[in-house]
């Protein structure tokens, strides 16, 4: 879980409690899988509280964001280079994203796209398909 407070400003619509929960039946068709993950961790300050005296954090918002989108990429990547093979968007049934505004899921599943593009071993077909579109990209 998690409890955000922010000053005014624009960061505030953002704040709020998260959490994640599942509901898990005996006949559940829930598969983990050992090894299948992929992490990134880096030490940068897009969000903190330098005045321990304060409720509120210092968020640069669009740091914030880059890092969210820098680690969706490297996840995505270590998630995709498998031993057993590289996985696509077409292998996931299922994905949970951190959504603190609008339209960051739909972001977040377009730059997933992107990745497996620019992942292909051979140029994709962009005349038609789920590729079409993205040929500005090569």
């Amino acid at each position: 879980a998690d409890i955000a407070v922010y000053a005014s400003g624009n960061a505030r619509p953002t704040g709020g409690a998260g959490a994640v929960a599942m509901l898990v039946g005996p006949n559940a068709p829930l598969a983990l899988e050992r090894g299948m993950r992929g992490t990134h961790m880096e030490h940068v300050y897009d969000f903190y509280k330098p005045d321990l005296s304060s409720e509120y954090p210092v968020v640069d918002g669009r740091l914030s964001i880059q890092c969210y989108l820098t680690a969706m990429d490297k996840c995505y990547q270590r998630f995709s280079s498998q031993p057993k093979g590289r996985l696509t968007l077409e292998d996931i049934d299922f994905a949970c994203f951190h959504s603190p505004f609008t339209r960051l899921v739909q972001k977040s599943y377009a730059r997933l796209m992107l990745n497996d593009f620019l992942l292909e071993s051979s140029p994709p077909d962009m005349s038609s398909g789920k590729y079409a579109g993205l040929e500005s990209f090569l």
